[in-house]
C-alpha cells in the first residue's frame, strides 16, 4: 500500500496492496461497483450543497472525478479508460489514498457489527479495489 504522506506522483508505483494480484478477478470487480456507485451519488449530492469555490465543492469535484474513474475501470470501459491520461490517473490515485485514509479513520469510530461499521468495511474494500485498479493502469501506461 502506498504511504499516504506523499503524493502519488512522488511515488513509486508499488503492488504490495494485498488486493493488487486479486484485482483482476471479476467477482471482487463486481461486489465493489455497488459501494463506488453509492459513494459516487452521495458525494454529487453533497457536493451540491457547498459553495462553489470552496475548499470542499473543489476536494468533492477530484474525489467524484477519481470514482468515476475507478468506475469506467471496474467495468472495463475501453473507451472510457483511454481516455484517462497518466496525470488524470495520479490524480485519481491521490483522491482514493486520501478517501481510503479518512474512511479507516471513520472506521476506528464504530462498533464492530454495526449497520455502520459494515457500510464503512464495503466501502474501504471498494475503495482499496479501486485503488489497486488505478495503479494497474497506471503500471499499464508505464508498460
Amino acid at each position: 500500500m502506498p504511504d499516504r504522506t506523499k503524493r502519488p506522483d512522488d511515488m513509486e508505483i508499488n503492488d504490495s496492496n494485498p488486493l493488487f494480484d486479486d484485482v483482476l478477478s471479476r467477482a471482487i470487480q463486481k461486489e465493489a461497483r455497488g459501494p463506488i456507485a453509492s459513494l459516487i451519488r452521495k458525494s454529487a449530492k453533497a457536493r451540491q450543497k457547498l459553495a462553489p469555490r470552496t475548499w470542499q465543492h473543489r476536494m468533492l469535484g477530484d474525489n467524484l472525478k477519481a470514482l468515476h474513474i475507478a468506475s469506467a475501470l471496474m467495468h472495463d470501459m475501453p473507451g472510457d479508460v483511454s481516455d484517462f491520461g497518466r496525470e488524470d490517473l495520479q490524480k485519481a490515485w491521490g483522491a482514493l489514498a486520501s478517501m481510503i485514509g479518512r474512511v479507516e479513520k471513520a472506521q476506528a469510530g464504530f462498533a464492530t457489527g454495526t449497520s455502520q461499521h459494515t457500510l464503512v468495511r464495503n466501502r474501504l474494500k471498494a475503495l482499496r479495489v479501486a485503488e489497486a485498479l488505478t495503479v494497474a493502469a497506471l503500471k499499464g501506461r508505464d508498460a
